[in-house]
């Protein structure tokens, strides 16, 4: 048997990185306006800043995140009455996903704010000190640790992925209840898959949870239980395939991976109180 590879899309690149900072300000600290030809992700780990660009003025609070896009102007401000600690990493990335943040702030839960430190922890082991020193030509280190830069670089897409995931698909949600975030991406991947054979043990298990958390968060978010809400994707997605009217009966069981066209035929009927071919002669009937 000949195994066949397939081609692994690269969705979003960050190809070079000018600097991974952590920066402890004084009270009152305020930078000049500046751009530059790369993206510039600032993330408030301690106190708070006010934040100036051409898309966003505001206050950015601990765990607060804004990247901003290349040549985009922008500073910022530390308050008189506390200090500051950020992260800020200049790095180069085309993808159009990421502007969405530069035009309002988000917040980080406990998992990513992990994932930034590991970011930084990285960081260290590709770029020489000083790291709390604004400098326009961060030098790497000599003696790297086996595949540094290739982790960084890494570690930091894989960030940014998971963000634009999770701000693209959840758009309103709270971003402070870590709950809801983990729901919303349960319910992302029932929705990529809910042709498969989906059970709670698995999804407690891909998402580190118990059962009874996980069905008492799945119906409040939805207010469906899992298998129901299944049951709704399926019965949906088949309807538009009847009305399109493109395939057959039996193509359309085999696309929704049901094991029969007669277990089809009655899942079908069951819910919806027609056979496929009777809600096909229907639809004609009143079209």
């Amino acid at each position: 048997m000949e195994f066949k590879l397939k081609t692994v899309e690269n969705i979003l690149s960050v190809p070079k990185i000018a600097n991974v900072h952590f920066f402890e300000y004084p009270r009152g600290h305020e930078t000049r306006d500046d751009k530059h030809p790369f993206c510039e992700l600032l993330f408030v780990n301690g106190g708070k800043v006010a934040v100036r660009s051409n898309e966003y003025s505001g206050t950015l609070t601990k765990n607060s995140l804004i990247i901003h896009g290349a040549n985009k102007l922008h500073s910022f401000s530390c308050p008189n009455n506390a200090e500051s600690s950020l992260v800020i990493i200049g790095f180069e990335c085309h993808s159009a996903d990421l502007a969405q943040f530069g035009k309002r702030p988000v917040f980080l839960n406990e998992t990513e704010v992990k994932q930034m430190a590991l970011i930084v922890k990285e960081g260290r082991n590709v770029f020489a000190p000083p790291y709390n020193v604004p400098v326009y030509d961060m030098v790497k280190k000599k003696n790297q640790i086996y595949g540094s830069e290739q982790m960084l670089r890494g570690l930091l897409e894989t960030f940014l992925l998971g963000l634009i995931r999770k701000y693209e698909y959840f758009e309103g949600l709270d971003d402070n209840d870590e709950v809801d975030f983990a729901i919303g991406e349960i319910i992302e991947y029932v929705d990529g898959n809910y042709t498969e054979r989906i059970t709670i043990d698995e999804l407690a298990f891909l998402f580190r949870t118990n059962r009874s958390t996980l069905c008492k968060e799945f119906r409040l978010a939805t207010g469906k239980t899992l298998n129901a809400y299944i049951t709704d994707k399926k019965i949906e997605k088949a309807k538009r395939k009847l009305e399109k009217g493109v395939k057959s009966v039996t193509q359309i069981a085999d696309d929704l991976n049901f094991e029969s066209v007669p277990y089809f035929c009655k899942f079908f009927k069951k819910h919806t109180g027609l056979t496929p071919t009777e809600y096909q002669n229907a639809l004609r009937a009143n079209g």
